[in-house]
């Protein structure tokens, strides 16, 4: 059997003309096929033991839907195969692991993931985490009128970069710490892709036991216009003044106002500090 889990507060979940045609694909294969709202199962543990060990359970969504479920099942034990269907905008999380498939097995990838604390609150995160312009980038577009895809991230970005102003604080990177006054992005990756395909962290490799953290500091704001393009094809670490990136097990930001985070696309405000913490 194949159990259909989907988040009704996600652009496609809350379609359900989408995931009837989801549904009806599987059957075609022969499967029996159980839909599953994410948001109505209140106890995980219950609800894996009344499912079969050889069931597939199906994860309809994107990485903001990902990062939901992981950080309700993680440390849980489940006999059953856990597969994604790409139905997200950004998709991230398939990106990284390069593969066409249409309905992916994720379950191996979830085993270890890293930790961010902001405000006394713990989160895992599968692609990345971050505070600054792209924390900003995605308020705006989570609150937008426009459907989330990648033109209108784009448009957004474009007023992010009009609208958001830099902030001056400190990092530090396993014990060593650096002091910057002009801080647009300081963004820890998991792996290489985040905001629905820019390549920020081009060698990041979520096996290696490490976070990648993205700095971008002390560029003028027209100049991060122009080059914001060459993140999608991971060459914008060839700025190397004003492009850094960090290899870490533990590290810690704090900045000398409050500001906006994302954790795998979803967005918090008024945040001084973070941690975070590689996977163990």
């Amino acid at each position: 059997m194949d159990i259909l889990l989907y988040n009704p507060l996600s652009r496609n979940g809350n379609n359900p003309k989408f995931i009837q045609k989801i549904a009806k694909h599987l059957e075609k294969q022969g499967k029996t096929v159980v839909k599953q709202d994410i948001l109505d199962i209140e106890d995980v543990t219950d609800f894996i033991s009344k499912l079969h060990p050889e069931d597939r359970v199906i994860l309809v969504g994107g990485d903001g839907t990902l990062n939901h479920l992981v950080n309700r099942i993680y440390g849980i034990k489940y006999p059953q195969s856990l597969y994604m269907y790409q139905a997200g905008t950004g998709n991230d999380f398939i990106r990284s692991l390069k593969t066409k498939d249409k309905v992916v097995l994720i379950k191996p990838y979830l085993d270890k993931l890293p930790t961010i604390t902001y405000q006394s609150i713990t989160k895992r995160f599968v692609n990345g985490a971050g505070l600054g312009l792209d924390g900003f980038v995605i308020h705006l577009v989570s609150n937008s009128k426009y459907k989330k895809n990648k033109i209108n991230y784009f448009r957004h970005s474009l007023e992010g970069f009009r609208k958001f102003k830099s902030v001056s604080g400190t990092f530090t990177v396993d014990g060593k710490t650096y002091t910057e006054k002009k801080i647009w992005f300081a963004s820890a990756l998991n792996a290489p892709y985040q905001g629905g395909g820019m390549k920020m962290a081009p060698q990041a490799d979520r096996n290696d036991g490490y976070l990648d953290l993205l700095v971008i500091k002390n560029m003028p704001k027209l100049l991060l216009f122009v080059i914001f393009p060459t993140i999608y094809f991971g060459i914008h670490p060839c700025f190397k003044k004003y492009v850094k990136i960090y290899k870490g097990k533990h590290i810690t930001v704090h900045v000398d106002r409050p500001t906006y985070i994302q954790v795998d696309g979803e967005s918090k405000s008024e945040i001084t500090d973070i941690e975070l913490f590689a996977a163990k």
